[in-house]
């Protein structure tokens, strides 16, 4: 079994504040109406954990993923890392899905794989 202490690879979710309602423009999915309040994005950096993390949290970044352009208008208000050598995000995914309840945009951060969306509000 590996040292989770050196494992730098898993699962995350980010609680995310969105102050105000706003029109918010998601890259190739177009522009949605956000209402103000808790979201939840859940995602998976098997590759380098904290290194996928420390990105989201920055503010000097390129646009890449949906949640990228949601996060010019939030704030990242806690991160919880799960070290596990199994990618668990769409496992962890439809937890939080089922304590959320609503998604507020179809396919968000869900491009590839077969989840209604990963980001979810409370």
């Amino acid at each position: 079994m590996p040292d989770k202490d050196k494992l730098n690879k898993g699962s995350y979710i980010l609680l995310i504040r969105l102050d105000e309602g706003k029109e918010i423009k998601v890259g190739s999915l177009g522009s949605f109406d956000f209402e103000s309040g808790l979201y939840f994005y859940v995602g998976s950096g098997m590759n380098n954990l904290d290194k996928r993390v420390e990105r989201h949290l920055s503010e000097d970044k390129k646009k890449h993923w949906h949640i990228d352009y949601f996060l010019e208008e939030a704030k990242i208000v806690a991160t919880v890392k799960f070290r596990t050598e199994k990618d668990m995000e769409c496992e962890l995914n439809g937890v939080v899905s089922e304590v959320c309840g609503e998604t507020p945009v179809e396919g968000f951060g869900s491009s590839d794989c077969g989840c209604g969306a990963h980001f979810h509000i409370y």
